[in-house]
This record gives C-alpha cells, sequence and structure tokens, in this order.
C-alpha cells in the first residue's frame, strides 16, 4: 500500500548534525565544512550504481580542487564497516569516506524506517550549512548524476550563501510497498 507523503530533508534549513566515523582518522562532522559547499552521497559498498557514484565524484573533486567544495561518502549496508577496507582499495577515493548505521543515516535524512532507501542518495549543502538538495537514489537527478551533480555544485558556488529563488524542491520518489 502506497502512502501519500514522502519524509525527507528540509530543503532550505540546516543540516540536522551528522558525525560519520572513518576506519582511520578522525571522525567527519558535516558542521566542520561551512564555508564550503558539501556534496554527500550515502552509498552501499556492494552496489554498483555507488561504485560508479565514487568514480565520478572521484572526477569531480579533481575538477572542482581549486574551489570551495567538499565531497563526503557515508556507507550505510549492512556490514559497512568490515566492507569499507576493499571498497577503498578498490576504488580509492580521493575524499573522505566513512560509515554510519542505517538507523543514523535514516535519522538524518528525516527518512521512514519502512519506507525503501534507494542509493546512492545525495544531499547537497550551501556554505552556511543549509541543505539545498536531497536527491532519493531513483530521482531523475541521480539517473544523471554525471551532468547534474557538477550543475548543482556550480548552482550552489554562484549562489554564495544567499537562498537562490531557484533553489530544487526535494525530490521524492516513489513510495514502496
Amino acid at each position: 500500500m502506497a502512502s501519500g507523503a514522502v519524509a525527507g530533508m528540509d530543503v532550505g534549513k540546516p543540516s540536522p548534525p551528522l558525525v560519520i566515523p572513518q576506519l582511520h582518522g578522525a571522525a567527519i562532522n558535516i558542521n566542520q565544512f561551512k564555508g564550503k559547499v558539501v556534496a554527500l552521497a550515502f552509498i552501499d559498498t556492494t552496489c554498483p550504481h555507488c561504485q560508479r557514484l565514487t568514480g565520478l565524484l572521484n572526477d569531480f573533486s579533481k575538477q572542482f580542487a581549486n574551489k570551495p567544495v567538499q565531497f563526503l561518502a557515508c556507507a550505510f549496508n549492512d556490514g559497512a564497516q568490515a566492507l569499507l577496507p576493499k571498497f577503498m582499495l578498490d576504488f580509492q577515493p580521493k575524499f573522505p569516506v566513512g560509515y554510519c548505521t542505517r538507523e543514523v543515516v535514516l535519522n538524518y535524512l528525516t527518512y521512514p524506517v519502512l519506507q525503501p532507501l534507494y542509493v546512492p542518495h545525495m544531499v547537497f549543502l550551501d556554505r552556511s550549512g543549509i541543505v539545498r538538495g536531497d536527491y532519493l537514489g531513483e530521482s531523475e537527478f541521480m539517473s544523471h548524476p554525471d551532468t547534474n551533480i557538477p550543475m548543482e555544485i556550480d548552482r550552489l558556488l554562484k549562489s554564495g550563501v544567499t537562498v537562490s529563488s531557484s533553489a530544487p524542491k526535494k525530490s521524492k520518489g516513489s513510495v514502496g510497498p
């Protein structure tokens, strides 16, 4: 049975706190990146789409290397902590990647526990830490990440810390069974 409401991040509001442990090094606190546009990917280490996205984000991290942009990824599949070393070796992300439990991710995204969460899932924060985009894995945005992600980052870089009248609406996908 489908529900009429799809919860998600409050686009236009400050990002909730999120701390992402890493295998080695300090935990990632997304608040530490104020002053930068943040592109945060929620991934499954075994998902081919997430693996492809990691490669794209590597390319984008080079493309935006001299800009105030921070790419991050958070793996939250079952066993993510144990699977992350092989993922890191295989895909060699050039940006911080950590892991969280599914519950932490769902809480951050304000997503219902019983609703399927398709990956990869992207969240974009402007330089003041305001959520400017929340894109579900099954959204039109995520069907063309190679063009949509750099366009979103460029838009956020140009908008500075002010609210853009063309800020994307929250992407709402289909509700699962």
